[in-house]
């Protein structure tokens, strides 16, 4: 297999083969998930609010940071969010566009791209230093964490060059990465974000029946 073929195997035929693992491992978890009991409040609910309108906010909250008293005092760990999650979307997006939009990624598109991605690298590292050195954190710290930010923080160190240089070597070892961890977050603790849906929805709801928003 010559490097054409094998670029166009990793970013075709082995994504096609990881998202579909992905999605089917996703499902199972949201099937679980919606089986589960969702007990209703015995109050009466507040007629002036509308509960859609709670959990649109409830749902917005995580673009507004000073609406929250945890982030307003903790900043610091928002913005760290922030960079590192803007990191993985940009650094996921690529995947797609790389192969399918390859006219959309100009110089100037690359360059933004690493930068956003790099930004991510370097939260990833404050992020590990924190679980490190903050007690609250290291006392619920386990080796799986370490090992989800470290393979993300692999990840990102190889994103950054295979999406600035557009290397044949570097998208096949991004790609390859890619693949790999389509199929592992699904089964691991990075799978996390799929609750923040529920939590959220739920959280909005409960409160719009009350009349807080």
């Amino acid at each position: 297999m010559n490097h054409e073929t094998l670029l166009e195997f990793v970013l075709y035929d082995l994504q096609l083969v990881a998202l579909t693992i992905f999605v089917l491992l996703y499902a199972i978890k949201i099937r679980q998930l919606l089986m589960l009991p969702l007990p209703l409040e015995g109050g009466a609910a507040d007629q002036e609010t509308s509960t859609g309108r709670a959990v649109a906010v409830s749902y917005a909250s995580i673009l507004s940071p000073l609406a929250m008293e945890s982030t307003r005092r903790h900043w610091r760990r928002w913005a760290v969010f922030a960079a590192y999650h803007i990191g993985i979307l940009v650094a996921i997006t690529a995947t797609f566009t790389i192969p399918f939009t390859p006219g959309l990624m100009t110089q100037s598109v690359r360059r933004v791209a690493a930068t956003a991605i790099a930004l991510g690298l370097v939260a990833g590292f404050v992020k590990i230093y924190w679980r490190l050195t903050l007690p609250e954190l290291r006392s619920i710290s386990q080796p799986d964490d370490f090992f989800g930010l470290t393979i993300l923080q692999v990840w990102f160190a190889i994103a950054i060059p295979a999406v600035l240089l557009n290397h044949p070597g570097w998208l096949v070892v991004y790609f390859v990465m890619t693949a790999l961890l389509l199929v592992y977050v699904p089964v691991s603790k990075i799978s996390h974000y799929i609750y923040w849906f529920f939590s959220r929805y739920l959280f909005g709801r409960r409160y719009g029946r009350r009349g807080v928003l």
